[in-house]
């Protein structure tokens, strides 16, 4: 009897054990949407919280946005290794980096400096987020046509600009967290950027229409009384109405490009609307590419030996193409040190 009475015991153990649990983990998750509506909000419009219930109104659309770049983030390809030793072997590092010599730099990032001294010795490799724009260029190059060469052939290569690593952290997981929020950060962004060109537009439409008022009333056949009978009286009278029927059109599109940004409730709810369908400000795409040694573009051949396909993400707004985004893992050792910065600094002063 004692044995069944432990065993009950165990399960309602156990029972309550798993409740808490759920109980700690929807809290945590609360918190975390309590602070990502409070984030978006001093990046959006702090005014907001001058609302009631702009809370509840953002929760589940923030809960939504938090649940997506998460997601993203977990959908980043890597880690791959970086490193000069491995440059020659991987299509997409020599497709990366011209050079070998060029990864030492290009890892030593502001962000990757600060990093290594905030945790000086306690781990040897780092992982971080690489981020480069695809440049595809026309050029006329050589080829083999069986065992005939052939010149001023029409040739596409790839290469990539503007690489950036940053998000360094000591582990993947680390860095897929940075990225989410990051990725949070720049959906908000965006959103606060289409609203910041709606409002730029109405103060463009109040401007111009407060200058046509002006001009309006300059030419009012009542501001110049019998003048208009003169010679040239018809052609001011046109012009006059001209302005008119321009006043006319300006407060029609004044009036459609302040719907839904009137008040500032209005911008709490444009806000929401847009965080609602976060595709369309932030999207991934994978893109496959098939390269030979030389990053020439080559077609998909059966049986080629002589190319390799390479993949990569790359990041879309609509549909305007970004950078490619990768997770990378590097030594410390293969970052330049402080006294080879100043060397260079030095040889770039004293040429």
């Amino acid at each position: 009897m004692s044995s069944l009475w432990q065993d009950l015991g165990h399960v309602v153990q156990e029972h309550w054990s798993r409740q808490r649990l759920r109980v700690a983990q929807r809290r945590l998750r609360e918190d975390t949407i309590r602070l990502a509506i409070e984030r978006a909000v001093d990046q959006a419009n702090p005014r907001i919280r001058g609302l009631n219930g702009y809370r509840n109104r953002l929760h589940d659309t923030v809960a939504g946005c938090l649940d997506y770049c998460e997601e993203l983030a977990w959908r980043i390809p890597g880690p791959v290794t970086v490193s000069p030793k491995t440059w020659s072997s991987d299509p997409l590092l020599r497709a990366l980096f011209s050079d070998p010599s060029r990864i030492r730099w290009e890892l030593a990032s502001s962000d990757c400096r600060d990093y290594m001294e905030r945790t000086a010795l306690k781990t040897s490799d780092c992982y971080a987020i690489l981020l480069a724009q695809p440049a595809f260029r026309k050029q006329l190059g050589m080829d083999l046509s069986g065992e005939t060469l052939q010149r001023d052939i029409a040739q596409t290569t790839l290469s990539f600009e503007n690489i950036e690593v940053v998000l360094c952290a000591g582990s993947p997981e680390a860095v897929r967290t940075r990225t989410a929020q990051a990725i949070m950060d720049a959906l908000v962004g965006f959103a606060a950027q289409e609203i910041g060109r709606q409002e730029a537009r109405i103060s463009e439409l109040e401007d111009g229409l407060r200058i046509m008022r002006i001009k309006q009333k300059v030419l009012s056949p009542a501001t110049h009384g019998l003048e208009i009978l003169r010679d040239g009286g018809s052609a001011h009278t046109t012009e006059y109405l001209i302005t008119g029927r321009q006043v006319h059109e300006l407060e029609r599109e004044l009036a459609e490009a302040h719907q839904g940004l009137t008040t500032l409730n209005d911008y709490l709810e444009r806000l929401a609307a847009l965080l609602e369908h976060p595709t369309a400000l932030i999207a991934a795409r994978p893109e496959r590419v098939r390269l030979d040694r030389l990053n020439i573009v080559r077609p998909d051949r059966k049986g080629a030996s002589d190319t390799t396909e390479i993949e990569f993400m790359r990041a879309y707004r609509g549909e305007r193409a970004g950078r490619m985004v990768l997770m990378v893992r590097f030594a410390r050792a293969d970052l330049i040190t402080d006294q080879e910065r100043e060397r260079q600094a030095e040889r770039y002063v004293n040429a």
